[in-house]
């Protein structure tokens, strides 16, 4: 680790910014150096800066006690004393101090810590302090948070904050803190240097592995004094009973299994009947289904034959949708013609209006000519004199604002001098009220350390005296604590003892039940009621499927047989559909050419025929059919009729083809339903096969008639056994709670018996250091009290005069507080008298520059009269022009008028074409409506005498449906007829589907019950019954039985447990003593090495380690001991109690007499902690090498012999590549040191920082 740049920023006496740069000349090729300045210049300010960038800490801060004094601050605010913040200078707003330096790692970092005032004012209140870490030279920053990048700097230094202290800088009256620190902190620091820390980890490893393993024997041995087996003579009479429990069981069985097959032939007889009774009711409802569906049959019969007739009714209907629309549209077109007429005449009256305002607005041209052109004239004398006007305006304008700008400037300039007159008399009427505080204010930096000095003695004095009543009062409370400790740890033995007493009867209580036992058991118990239960499941689920597999089969069948005969129905009518439509169309072309023979045209054009003329038509001289319209007549009657008849048959054709082709459709998407339902039954009864016959309980299942009888037992029975266990384990787990709950009570008295054993020990301890450091508090009081009054006597006369004799007594009070207010009104006196210099000579300046604005203003003021005549005589004459073009058509441009008057004459001369354009468009459409209307007249007649003919055709056809069909529905007027029409043909498929069901229905109702009734009747053959005895009597007796089976099961289990769990403790018992053999054996091994080199904390082998470490560094120091002070030689205490890191110091003038380190004088204790320090210097590691060395005062306890050879050993250390700097104000070493940094006090208590 080397330290390469230190900067900082409005840091204690170094205001602004400062920066020391140990790669820059001439700091890089010299590697020793002084920090040299007066005495509360700065220098060590500059180590602060240091300490403070990486470590947000100093060590001077650190030497104030823990829950200080406060300081005060900006306003009400306080800052505790230890806080770093405090090094922020008074007055500033922001501060920083910035460190490169090169790592453990040899990479370059830059570490930055940062402070500043709320708002970035010298008044706001200290915000937190940041801290940051870069690394170099892309500035990558490390951490987020301040406490990762303070872990961060740790881990790339290598050194924590008390280590840094002890090995790169040493601090004023810190010198010797590692030659008189404690053996575990000079360890740990010993550690880090040399990145030995695996020692450590093995100690605490060791430390923890030897508690475990003495955990885990603890709890084997208790398990053994859990086991105890049966004696021989005992364990023979249980195997005896068991085999005797076992032989009564087998014969209880026999009996049971003959009245179970007994019970079930019963059961199955009863279940049969039902079954049979069931298929009966079910052919009932079936059969009544079918008769009450008679009156839909018929109505569906009624609705397929009506479907012949649905031609004439849409036929019927499209014409009268014709006759309404065609009168609706004879009606729209009158009132089209009548809105026509009324157009034509309004367009005629508006033609005339039109000519009359076309002939005005040429008028209004003519007249308008004259006007125009004086308008003209006067826009042209307007245009010629406004450059002039606007020109004019602008100098107007511009002399005006100079003018009233000067005389602005004219009026601040004398305001200005009277301001300035004043404030220089108030200032100097101030000085003179305040003429006490100038010998304060003009030496204020003076009087202004010396009143820090007396604070800080005074918070010494305080702090001291808080600390001996705090040791006196402390000393009280830690005897009344020893005493109660005392009694308390007597009470927690007596306590231990009843718990151990109470875990040793929880553990004999436990030993009479066996819990492997138990469990076992209730394993199996579980297990054959989930296989039961499952296994009655699938003989449920198998049962079913079967029975649904009949029916499907049995309704299949029948399904079959409806969908053949449909198909054949079917396929006849498919095959006279192409003869009949044949005939249908031969018909309809027939009729068709006897109409046209007859219609209307065609007849009136055969009467104007005349015998030998040629016909207009086809030019033929000859007209055989001129006299034979009576025999058309009739032969159109006569195809009319084969037409309709051809239309009825074709009709019911296809009514019939739709009709049995939705029943087609419906059986075969039954029967598709049906066998898609039996696959899946199939699928399903195989499955459950083959599931029943996997289970491992299925053989011992009965017979299928039997089946739910002994399910049922079965389940009964596992319910009463799972009781009885139930009730052994409740009693087993409460026996369990009480020997947790005991030895947990043990436990818990065994851990408060240590405590209050530690706690009796800490307590005498801290009474024996507090009755001693009560006797260093009363002397520290002493010193303390000393020091303050010295100061408080330099200060006498001086705050005599500015506050007079009391001055003391208000400065007792709050001493921070009076010394702000000293400072304020120095600050005043001071900032007054700078007033009155500045304001006199403001006076002079302002007097001068007030003549001279006097007469500028003066000037501009008769140039904006002039530019105001010249711009009025301008403005007249433009006005008077305005005014008379005003009066012309209001001032409205010339040319806009033109063009208004001739947009007035083209607008009239197109309004008129636009009228005589809608009087000839009126008379177009006249002529077209009145074209419709006579057509749409015509169109009506047509269509009345259609509607007529197919009133006709309807009547005849419901009269044949009346003769032809009198067993289906009547049907007696055309509305009943489109009533029926009107059912769509979903609804027909529908209710054919449901009526082909109620048949398929009672067919498969039929089958069931014949099959059911057979089943019976070949069970009551079987002879199950054959020794007459009625199913209660066979119930009752089966009952009896299994009393007696659940008595001798219960029986012969409780000696199977007891057998097993004495057979489970002798296993359990020849393996737990194995078991607990190798665990002392290891327990012992791993007990002497924690004894040896363990410890929770890692210090016993890690001091152990470090002694050879401590002697290499002994070694170094040695050797410079033999040159600072030969007299006295290192040595490390030997100790046969353990590892030791504590030091003594030989003395080689004493014949070998060893000495303590607290015994040598200041000057010896310098050179020795200077030897250990440049010993620390010289050791390194893989992981952390201190490359630079800081060393704050302590030369001069020194004679000018010693402090040569001092500075000779610094030069060797230099030589060998570290950077030493040096702080001291013996001036025969600074001057020795050639590189300086030279840290000078300036003005304000400000310090600034140089490189010589």
């Amino acid at each position: 680790m080397k330290i390469l740049r230190i900067c900082g920023k409005n840091l204690a006496s170094l205001a602004g910014e400062f920066c020391v740069d140990f790669e820059s000349e001439p700091l890089a090729s010299n590697g020793l150096f002084a920090i040299s300045g007066p005495t509360g210049a700065g220098k060590s300010t500059l180590l602060d800066a240091l300490c403070l960038a990486l470590y947000d800490a100093t060590p001077r801060l650190l030497k104030v006690t823990r829950g200080g004094s406060l300081l005060p601050d900006v306003g009400a605010d306080t800052v505790s004393a230890l806080d770093p913040r405090t090094l922020l200078r008074r007055g500033a707003a922001e501060g920083f101090a910035e460190v490169d330096f090169v790592g453990n790692d040899h990479r370059r970092y830059r570490a930055r810590w940062s402070v500043r005032r709320a708002r970035n004012k010298a008044a706001g209140a200290l915000q937190k302090s940041n801290m940051a870490l870069h690394a170099l030279p892309d500035l990558t920053p490390l951490g987020g948070t301040k406490t990762e990048v303070a872990a961060e700097i740790v881990q790339r230094i290598g050194l924590s904050f008390e280590q840094f202290t002890r090995a790169v800088l040493l601090a004023q009256n810190e010198f010797s803190a590692f030659l008189k620190t404690d053996e575990n902190e000079r360890g740990e620091l010993l550690e880090t240097l040399t990145g030995s820390t695996v020692y450590s980890e093995i100690s605490m490893r060791a430390f923890e592995r030897y508690k475990a393993e003495q955990e885990s024997l603890r709890v084997l041995t208790a398990q053994l004094a859990n086991q105890a087996p049966l004696p021989a003579e005992a364990r023979a009479t249980v195997d005896a009973d068991l085999a005797a429990a076992e032989l009564a069981l087998e014969a209880i069985d026999v009996r049971r299994t003959l009245l179970e097959q007994q019970l079930r032939w019963h059961e199955e007889l009863a279940k049969l009947r039902r079954n049979e009774t069931q298929a009966e009711d079910a052919l009932a409802t079936a059969r009544a289904q079918v008769i009450e569906s008679t009156a839909r049959r018929r109505h569906l019969a009624t609705l397929d034959t009506v479907q012949a007739a649905r031609p004439l009714i849409a036929e019927a209907a499209r014409i009268a949708r014709e006759q309404q629309e065609s009168r609706t549209a004879l009606a729209n077109g009158e009132a089209e013609l009548a809105r026509v007429l009324k157009v034509r005449d309004e367009a005629a009256q508006e033609v005339a209006a039109a000519q009359d305002q076309l002939s005005a607005a040429e008028e209004a041209q003519r007249a308008a000519a004259p006007a125009l052109d004086h308008a003209k004239a006067l826009d042209a004398a307007i245009a010629a004199l406004a450059p002039n006007h606007v020109q004019a305006s602008s100098a107007y304008d511009a002399a005006q604002f100079e003018a009233r700008q000067l005389q602005a400037e004219r009026q601040a300039r004398h305001t200005a001098l009277a301001a300035a007159r004043e404030a220089r008399q108030v200032a100097h009427d101030w000085l003179t009220a305040h003429a006490s505080w100038q010998t304060l204010a003009r030496q204020w930096p003076r009087w202004d350390k010396v009143l820090a000095q007396a604070e800080q003695a005074a918070q010494a004095h305080t702090q001291a005296a808080s600390e001996l009543n705090a040791a006196q009062q402390a000393s009280t409370n830690a005897a009344a604590q020893e005493a109660e400790a005392a009694a308390q740890l007597a009470h927690a033995a007596q306590l231990l003892t009843e718990r151990e007493l109470a875990r040793q009867q929880a553990i004999g209580a436990l030993a009479a039940f066996d819990v492997e036992a138990l469990r076992t058991e209730r394993h199996a118990l579980e297990l054959r009621r989930e296989q039961l239960t499952a296994l009655e499941k699938t003989w449920t689920a198998l049962a079913d499927a079967q029975r649904r597999r009949v029916e499907n089969e049995a309704l299949a069948a029948e399904l079959e047989r409806s969908r053949e005969a449909a198909r054949r129905l079917l396929a006849e009518a498919q095959s006279c559909a192409p003869e009949l439509k044949a005939a249908a169309d031969q018909s309809e072309r027939s009729l068709a050419a006897a109409e046209l023979a007859c219609a209307d045209n065609v007849e009136h054009l055969r009467a104007a025929l005349a015998d030998g003329e040629p016909c207009p038509v086809c030019g033929g001289t000859e007209h055989p059919y001129r006299h034979q319209d009576q025999r058309l007549h009739a032969m159109l009657d006569g195809l009319r009729g084969e037409v309709e008849r051809c239309r009825a048959a074709l009709q019911a054709n296809l009514a019939t083809q739709a009709t049995q082709g939705a029943a087609v459709a419906a059986f075969d998407e039954r029967s598709a339903l049906l066998a898609r339902e039996r696959d899946r039954l199939i699928e399903s009864i195989e499955a459950l096969s083959a599931t029943w016959s996997d289970a491992p309980l299925a053989v011992e299942a009965p017979a299928q008639s039997d089946r739910a009888a002994w399910f049922a037992l079965q389940l009964q029975q596992l319910k009463q056994k799972a009781a009885a266990l139930d009730a052994q384990e409740q009693a087993t787990r409460q026996a369990l709670l009480a020997r947790d709950a005991a030895q947990a009570d043990c436990d818990k008295a065994q851990r408060e018996h240590a405590r209050l054993q530690e706690r009796l020990g800490e307590t005498r301890a801290a009474l024996g250091r507090l009755q001693a450091g009560q006797g260093a508090a009363a002397a520290r009081c002493e010193s303390a009290a000393a020091h303050r009054d010295m100061l408080l006597s330099e200060l006498d006369e001086v705050l005599s005069q500015a506050d007079g004799d009391g001055w003391r007594s208000a400065w007792q009070a709050a001493p921070g507080h009076y010394r702000q207010a000293r400072a304020g009104e120095a600050q005043l006196w001071n900032e007054q008298a700078a007033v009155d210099e500045r304001q006199l000579a403001a006076t002079a300046s302002l007097q001068a520059e007030c003549g001279a604005c006097d007469a500028r203003a003066e000037q501009a003021a008769r140039l904006a009269e002039a530019a105001l005549a010249q711009f009025a005589r301008i403005d007249a004459a433009i006005k008077e022009q305005r005014e008379q073009r005003a009066a012309l058509w209001e001032g409205r441009p010339a040319g806009e008028v033109e063009q208004a008057l001739a947009a007035a004459q083209a607008r009239a001369r197109d309004a008129l074409a636009a009228r005589q354009m809608a009087v000839s468009q009126a008379a177009q459409d006249e002529a077209r409506v009145r074209a419709t209307c006579t057509q749409t007249s015509e169109r009506i007649d047509t269509l009345a005498k259609a509607a007529e003919a197919a009133q006709v055709e309807l009547a005849d056809w419901l009269a044949d449906y009346a003769q032809r069909h009198g067993e289906l529905e009547p049907v007696a007027h055309q509305q009943a007829l489109a009533e029926l029409l009107a059912v769509g043909s979903g609804w027909l498929a529908q209710e054919r589907s449901l009526l082909a069901a109620f048949d398929a229905n009672l067919a498969s109702a039929t089958t069931i019950l014949a099959e059911r009734r057979a089943q019976r009747q070949a069970h009551e053959a079987s002879g199950g019954d054959a020794d007459g005895q009625l199913a209660e009597h066979v119930a009752a007796a089966l009952g009896e039985v299994l009393g007696e089976r659940r008595v001798a099961h219960e029986a012969l289990a409780a000696l199977r447990l007891q057998a097993a769990q004495d057979d489970a403790r002798r296993e359990q018992a020849r393996a737990l003593l194995a078991d607990i053999e190798k665990q002392q054996a290891l327990e012992q091994r791993w007990g002497r090495l924690s004894e040896l080199i363990g410890s929770s904390d890692g210090k016993k082998f890690r001091n152990y380690a470090q002694q050879f470490t401590l002697d290499v560094l002994l070694g170094y120091a040695n050797q410079h001991l033999a040159q600072l002070a030969r007299r006295y030689r290192l040595e490390r205490v030997a100790s046969n109690a353990g590892p030791s890191l504590a030091l003594m110091v030989r003395d080689q003038d004493m014949g070998g007499e060893v000495r303590s380190v607290n015994s040598l004088s200041g000057g010896e204790s310098f050179l020795v902690s200077l030897a250990l320090a440049l010993a620390l210097a010289s050791l390194s590691s893989n992981r952390v090498r201190v490359e630079s060395l800081f060393i704050d005062e302590g030369f001069g306890s020194l004679d000018s012999d010693t402090l040569g050879i001092a500075m000779d050993a610094l030069d060797a250390l230099q030589s060998l590549g570290r950077k030493v700097g040096v702080i001291s104000h013996v001036q025969e070493m600074t001057e020795r040191i050639a590189t300086k940094v030279m840290v000078r006090p300036g003005g304000g208590g400000s310090s600034a920082i140089t490189i010589e």
